[in-house]
């Protein structure tokens, strides 16, 4: 059976001369998985918005050759 080994909470959150270690191992692993969670997350974003504002790019380029297009058309006759 697991028995706990602190006499108090304030012994464990202190834990002698290793505290210091073993709190920065904690935020240095918090601070990778908050990491390898939030930035796919932006780079999805980045990637969205850079699409469409292609897509929107490619949409005027279209329409604008339609319209040149269609303007040279009644131009000849």
């Amino acid at each position: 059976m697991f028995k706990f080994q602190f006499n108090s909470v304030a012994d464990f959150f202190a834990m002698g001369i290793y505290g210091f270690y073993v709190w920065v191992a904690y935020g240095a692993f918090f601070a990778v998985i908050l990491w390898n969670w939030w930035q796919p997350r932006m780079e999805r974003r980045r990637i969205v918005r850079l699409l469409r504002a292609r897509g929107e790019r490619q949409q005027e380029q279209q329409g604008g050759n339609a319209t040149s297009a269609t303007q040279q058309q009644s131009a000849q006759q």
